[in-house]
């Protein structure tokens, strides 16, 4: 495999690489995943940290049992999963030994992700297997996952492993090569787009989820775990690793788009707040509140508090929305819901004659808060 890299791609000592599921299980797979394990061990064997995430589960677990169409249940797409995870990690293992290099499952669901203390023990053991030079293949828990703890699509879950593990790069392998103006199944004359400067709605519009008996996932999820890396510092490809190499993916602008970095990267711990911990409530506030926080970048102080909704103790991680449903940022919370109950709409100066005392100015401290 060449190192070389598009010149808009800078070298990168992690990097992340997303799999769908049409590259895994659909003819002529065999000879794809062997093209992608040996471009994958040479990307190890010159130092590069990598980790897979890898679909596949549920239609290898639908070839076992004969079915043609992608289940509609829940329970039969889960034994589905339960069947197929273990031939998906069974072809990996196989064909990464050839390359000496030994594969690791790692299963999950949003709850992994959600919660600080299980989010730094992943963190920590994804490190540690990097450290002995054994490759993650990561994916949704599928057999155990239900609406309520899902990812969706392995989209979402791949962008998440990219701030987990801080990787410069995460490259989602498809079978497009990359972001059109148009759907290029049906315009012939559709236009190739080889870089993205910046996120946007127009970009959205140009999504055309195409879904069929293997895969679930479409443009649209993949434009949105753009928006995730995008605020995170990291380098987004979407290629074609249907018809193509992981190595041309990363080299040639023909068959891959790039989608560049915020300019300002977000720190983990800020990632961690606006895209994986858990909101245990939110705060609803005035316009002045809002253009404070968005425009001058400031704290949120209760006197900007409209509404409050749900239970939640200091410290925990809270919405912030100017209406239900429309969240402009998320935080951490200096008093519980009781406390904040009682000091909204206050000035800072009302707290103590409120509370009893007063331990903060701040509902939420600018450095305790991300803008969505």
């Amino acid at each position: 495999m060449s190192t070389s890299l598009r010149n808009d791609v800078p070298p990168f000592k992690t990097i992340v690489i997303k799999i769908g599921s049409r590259i895994l299980a659909a003819a002529g797979n065999a000879e794809r995943i062997a093209r992608l394990a040996a471009d994958v061990a040479a990307l190890h064997a010159s130092g590069i940290r990598v980790i897979l995430v890898s679909s596949g589960a549920i239609a290898h677990g639908m070839q076992a049992l004969g079915l043609t169409k992608r289940p509609t249940t829940i329970p039969l797409q889960q034994a589905c999963a339960s069947v197929g995870q273990n031939r998906l990690m069974s072809v990996y293992q196989s064909t990464f030994a050839s390359h000496t290099i030994l594969t690791g499952q790692v299963l999950l669901t949003w709850d992994d992700l959600r919660s600080k203390k299980r989010y730094l023990n992943l963190r920590n053991t994804m490190f540690q297997l990097l450290e002995y030079g054994i490759i993650p293949i990561v994916n949704e828990n599928d057999s155990v996952g239900v609406e309520e703890i899902r990812f969706g699509t392995n989209d979402i879950l791949a962008a998440q492993m990219a701030v987990l593990v801080q990787a410069e790069v995460l490259v989602n392998l498809t079978d497009v090569s990359g972001l059109y103006d148009s759907n290029p199944n049906s315009d012939p004359d559709a236009v190739h787009i080889p870089v993205v400067n910046q996120m946007s709605d127009a970009l959205h519009l140009l999504a055309a989820d195409r879904k069929n008996e293997i895969s679930v996932g479409g443009m649209s999820s993949k434009l949105k775990a753009a928006e995730v890396v995008a605020r995170a510092g990291i380098f987004y490809l979407i290629g074609d690793g249907f018809n193509r190499r992981l190595s041309e993916v990363l080299s040639s602008k023909s068959c891959s788009t790039v989608f560049l970095p915020a300019r300002k990267k977000m720190s983990s711990r800020r990632s961690w707040m606006a895209f994986s911990g858990t909101p245990q409530g939110s705060l609803t506030i005035d316009q002045g509140a809002a253009t404070a926080i968005i425009v001058k970048g400031k704290s949120l102080l209760p006197a900007g508090i409209r509404e409050i909704t749900g239970s939640f103790k200091a410290g925990d991680n809270v919405d912030i929305q100017t209406s239900p449903g429309a969240v402009i940022a998320r935080g951490l919370v200096n008093y519980p819901s009781e406390d904040l109950r009682l000091i909204l709409g206050c000035k800072t100066s009302d707290i103590a004659a409120r509370l009893g005392r007063k331990e903060f100015d701040e509902v939420i401290h600018r450095d305790n808060l991300v803008v969505l």
